[in-house]
């Protein structure tokens, strides 16, 4: 069904560069070899998605500073402290929300986000299920005790068989969905996730910060409030496929 369309393009709004995801139905949710699956992430279950694409990395300060100047969104405090390379940070939900609208985009759901992370099979993580030594992720004890985010491209031996890099570590990103912990036995169910009721919006990935590393696996979930503007949560923009 998508083999007609184009499998990378750069948005013409923002620069972002994307590549396209197939779809279809992937492993979601807790695997049997995963000893640090955590009940919100059960069942396992098949689940599918729709082909659409998605950013190959998160949205950079440039990006985000582009959109800045052209909209004069209030922005809040901190975005511009790194580099143009590097991933932008200290964006709420909203922002994100208010920045992919404005490049004709939208944030992932959970569930693409999940697939893009860890392709069809439900690798642990992203470059497979074995953790090895760690250097394919950016987060603090690797760096030190004066860690810090790295550029969007660093770290390309994390890289996702769908071709994303750093899903796992550098930045917390912002799905679109609410979060509902019960959302993966909707999902096995047959249902959807209740996500309309929740407060809270869905984050993943892990940060540069984190030391934890169940939280660098691909299925971890997580959430804050959509108003928080975090030194440790970033986004990565999504597109739809239109037939």
């Amino acid at each position: 069904m998508a083999g007609h369309l184009p499998w990378y393009l750069v948005n013409q709004t923002d620069g972002s560069e994307l590549v396209l995801m197939p779809g279809g139905w992937f492993r979601m949710g807790a695997v049997d070899r995963d000893e640090e699956a955590e009940d919100r992430e059960m069942p396992g279950h098949l689940h599918y998605v729709a082909p659409f694409y998605m950013g190959i990395t998160c949205v950079t300060v440039a990006r985000f500073r582009r959109f800045v100047l052209e909209t004069a969104h209030e922005a809040g405090q901190g975005w511009e402290k790194d580099p143009d390379g590097y991933p932008v940070r200290d964006v709420s939900w909203y922002d994100a929300v208010v920045y992919c609208r404005w490049a004709g985009l939208r944030l992932p759901t959970e569930p693409e986000w999940e697939y893009c992370a860890r392709g069809y099979t439900g690798l642990i993580y992203p470059w497979g299920d074995d953790w090895e030594d760690g250097r394919r992720v950016c987060r603090r004890r690797q760096q030190g005790p004066n860690g810090n985010a790295a550029p969007v491209y660093a770290h390309p031996g994390g890289a996702s068989p769908m071709g994303t890099f750093q899903q796992s570590g550098n930045l917390w990103e912002w799905c679109a969905d609410g979060y509902d912990s019960d959302a993966y036995k909707r999902y096995a169910e047959g249902g959807a996730s209740r996500s309309e009721d929740s407060g809270g919006r869905v984050l993943r990935g892990g940060s540069w910060y984190d030391d934890d590393l169940a939280v660098f696996r691909a299925g971890y979930r997580d959430y804050n409030y959509p108003n928080l503007r975090s030194n440790f949560n970033g986004f990565r923009p999504a597109g739809t496929v239109v037939f």
